[in-house]
């Protein structure tokens, strides 16, 4: 059986970061608590809000964690993470997979919630159902996508792919067409795509404009309503050299979904008020209602193993990786973490 290895590049900026952190690691073990790095986006979205309601809340405090926060461009979390420049973040699941069977070295261990991805035709196209996605005469249908690992391309190509349809390869029935995110909802007014894959609470923000109707909704159908799409991948030297403040990180986090879940519209107004996210604190709330943020440990394993089984079966994995493998070396419960607060 295949083995998950590290590819040259991932092996050589592995080596380099390792090197480039042994001193402040060394420095952390002999003077005190570690620093955690944790790594934000700078245009947050909803999936970022229990990380900001833990500063809010005091959660991480509470814990007796050291952190620091590092602002994330779009597209760096991962280069950031492998050479050590933040120690965790949030991410969405199906963008990690493909990189994890190619040799990124990270640790899941936990899940934070579900829902979050759409995909979106004009309201008046023909297409009403996941299967209308099917080529028309040999017409294929055109998806704008920010990229073709993003999780707005991955998620439905799996629920295309469970209408029978081809997602990817010269032969694929659908055509992925990259768009900057910002000019998405453009390239759809303008009939340039058929259709766009979005997260919210942009997607839910040219819904309610009457801009766009939602055909795929990883949070409400498509047998994706109970799975957990976002986690919290760690640098694997800081789950080894350090884990108890990850621990502490992760117990603060479950605290934080937890308040999410139960306080909605508090939430928003929150991250209003901070400027954390933007749009209206009523239709985040709203937003946030149809996801399920109860993190938990063993979901994160079970979302895991469920996402490289499917996309093994499309051909987004290829077919000599060790599922089973990857999901040892991916999935880790840590000592002193509850399962669930729920």
């Amino acid at each position: 059986m295949k083995k998950i290895v590290l590819t040259a590049l991932a092996f050589c900026l592995a080596s380099s970061f390792m090197f480039a952190r042994g001193d402040n690691d060394a420095a952390a073990s002999a003077g005190g608590d570690y620093v955690l790095k944790i790594g934000y986006p700078v245009e947050g979205g909803l999936c970022e809000a229990p990380f900001y309601i833990a500063i809010a809340k005091g959660f991480y405090e509470a814990e007796g964690l050291k952190y620091e926060w590092v602002n994330l461009e779009p597209g760096t979390a991962m280069n950031l993470l492998t050479t050590g420049q933040i120690d965790v973040t949030n991410n969405l699941l199906a963008t990690l997979i493909q990189p994890i069977a190619n040799g990124l070295d990270v640790k899941i261990p936990l899940a934070l919630h579900t829902g979050c991805v759409k995909t979106l035709v004009s309201p008046d196209s023909p297409i009403k159902t996941p299967a209308d996605f099917a080529p028309v005469n040999g017409v294929k249908k055109k998806i704008g996508v920010p990229s073709l690992n993003s999780s707005t391309k991955v998620i439905p190509s799996r629920v295309l792919a469970a209408e029978g349809l081809k997602v990817d390869g010269d032969d694929a029935d659908i055509e992925w067409v990259i768009y900057p995110s910002a000019e998405l909802p453009l390239a759809l007014e303008r009939g340039l795509v058929d259709a766009i894959g979005s997260g919210d609470p942009t997607a839910t923000i040219i819904e309610n404009e009457g801009k766009a109707r939602v055909v795929i909704n990883n949070a409400t159908g498509h047998g994706l309503e109970n799975e957990f799409c976002c986690v919290t991948p760690f640098r694997s030297a800081t789950i080894a050299a350090h884990p108890e403040t990850a621990a502490k990180f992760l117990r603060a986090i479950q605290k934080a979904a937890k308040w999410v879940q139960e306080n909605p519209e508090e939430t928003t107004k929150i991250l209003a008020e901070k400027k954390y996210i933007a749009g209206d604190p009523e239709v985040n709330a709203q937003v946030l209602k149809t996801y399920n943020y109860k993190a938990s440990v063993s979901q994160a394993r079970t979302a895991i193993e469920r996402n490289a089984r499917e996309l093994q079966q499309i051909g987004l994995v290829k077919a000599d990786v060790d599922v089973n493998a990857l999901v040892a070396n991916t999935f880790y419960a840590l000592p002193g973490v509850p399962d669930s607060l729920f």
